[in-house]
């Protein structure tokens, strides 16, 4: 069965927040009450539209809720460096980020990885450039002089690999383009792409490969030019003074995810095999694009 959700960041209108409360609390939860009716602040980074979000992510907050006995409320902004902000200012207990916000927000503001999502038997993904399927062009090279469309500027595989790839030829994308727009979600980028408003995108692999079953017809109107290499997944991620009570209860929570049938049944609509523990060299990769784009000034 194909899942119902691709997994990463997704975006909801900015006002929304969503406080879930858990089950009633055990007496030995109840002890702890004023602590545990404080709820648990998560965001999710922008990278899905809000029609394709809600559901399967309120049956993962009221999990989160009810294992540990503590509502929790949803966090939500529209670009990915806002979410980065949320966490560095204390505003924020945990986020699902992608995997460019996690390097920069570790860099900024010493976030933590909490854990990281196995998709596919990997924990990691790719860019795909992408183009109508009447498009002529067979490369990202043969889309000079051409209008494209990024995600986000802290996404990895939506802006941070495509310009990185053009800078390590000797481009430079402000002229390399006719035309750039950002989109702040990959199925934006994509239905920019099948309708057309653009001649070139660069989309999440996961999100483009779970368009590809959720919405054929969509996906049949492009097609992939070019598949970066690969990069580690987007993972959940913790302030760095975030007590460790919480922390050690949020990370034994996920990567329990899939020994536990009602976890088993939220990861199978996710699209995620399992969560493993955080291992920060997935990101290594990243974090040498963005030491290229540097040097070029390019931010």
């Amino acid at each position: 069965m194909a899942p119902r959700f691709a997994w990463g960041c997704v975006a909801v209108p900015l006002a929304w927040g969503l406080l879930i409360a858990g089950a009633a609390p055990s007496r030995a939860e109840a002890a702890q009450a004023g602590k545990e009716r404080t709820p648990l602040r998560i965001a999710v980074a922008a990278m899905i539209s809000p029609e394709e979000t809600l559901n399967v992510y309120q049956e993962l907050m009221d999990y989160i809720a009810a294992k540990l006995g503590r509502p929790v409320e949803m966090k939500q902004r529209r670009t990915y460096q806002e979410v980065n902000d949320m966490l560095g200012t204390g505003k924020l207990d945990a986020a699902i980020l992608c995997s460019g916000t996690y390097v920069h927000a570790k860099r900024q503001y010493g976030v933590e990885l909490l854990a990281v999502p196995v998709i596919n038997g990997s924990p990691t993904y790719r860019s795909y450039i992408i183009v109508p399927q009447s498009s002529t062009a067979a490369s990202l090279e043969e889309l000079h002089r051409k209008r494209f469309a990024f995600t986000d500027p802290l996404s990895t595989s939506g802006y941070l690999y495509p310009v990185y790839y053009l800078v390590s030829r000797g481009r430079q994308p402000a002229t390399f383009f006719a035309k750039t727009l950002f989109t702040y979600s990959h199925d934006n980028s994509i239905e920019a792409v099948a309708e057309s408003v653009v001649d070139g995108a660069a989309v999440d692999s996961l999100i483009y490969d779970y368009l590809q079953v959720t919405k054929p017809a969509l996906v049949a109107q492009t097609r992939i030019v070019h598949r970066s290499p690969s990069f580690g997944a987007q993972p959940v991620g913790v302030p760095k003074n975030l007590d460790p009570a919480t922390r050690r209860a949020l990370r034994d929570l996920f990567l329990r995810l899939d020994q536990d049938p009602a976890g088993q049944g939220i990861l199978r609509k996710l699209g995620v095999d399992r969560f493993i523990p955080g291992d920060d060299r997935l990101y290594d990769s990243i974090r040498k694009m963005l030491r290229v784009m540097e040097r070029a000034r390019i931010r």
